[in-house]
C-alpha cells in the first residue's frame, strides 16, 4: 500500500515538473541563442566599421548584406550553399580541395647542425636563467 503511494505520487510530481523543466529548459536555450545572435551581428556591424574606418566601403557593404540575411529563424540557412561549393567547385587546377596545401611542394630542409645537450650546457655555463 505505502509502496504504492509513494508511486503514484512520484508520478504525478513528474507530470507537474517535466513541463515546467522543459519549458525553463527551452526560454532559457531561445534566450542564449538571441543574444548570441545579436552578438555575432554586433561583431559583424564593428568589422564593418573598420573596413569604412580603412577605406574599404565594398567590404563593409558585402558584411552588411550577409549580416542581413541571417535569420534566427533558420541560422543554417547558408550550409548548403557552402558546402556545395566545398564539394562541387572546390578543385583548382592541381585537382586539390581549397583548403588543402600541395603535398609537392618541396620542404626546407633542415640544417644538421648537432644540438646542444641541456646539461652539456648547463656545465659550461650557456643556458641563460
Amino acid at each position: 500500500m505505502l509502496q504504492k503511494t509513494t508511486q503514484w505520487i512520484t508520478d504525478r510530481l513528474v507530470e507537474r515538473a517535466l513541463p515546467s523543466v522543459g519549458s525553463f529548459l527551452a526560454s532559457a536555450l531561445q534566450r542564449m541563442l538571441i543574444l548570441g545572435h545579436a552578438e555575432h551581428h554586433n561583431q559583424l556591424e564593428e568589422q564593418a566599421r573598420r573596413y569604412e574606418a580603412a577605406g574599404k566601403p565594398h567590404l563593409a557593404k558585402l558584411i552588411r548584406n550577409e549580416a542581413e540575411q541571417m535569420t534566427l529563424s533558420d541560422p543554417f540557412s547558408s550550409a548548403t550553399e557552402i558546402c556545395e561549393r566545398l564539394t562541387d567547385d572546390s578543385e583548382s587546377n592541381t585537382g586539390l580541395p581549397i583548403g588543402l596545401p600541395d603535398a609537392t611542394t618541396p620542404k626546407k630542409k633542415r640544417s644538421k647542425k648537432k644540438p646542444v645537450q641541456a646539461d652539456e650546457a648547463a656545465d659550461n655555463g650557456e643556458l641563460a636563467e
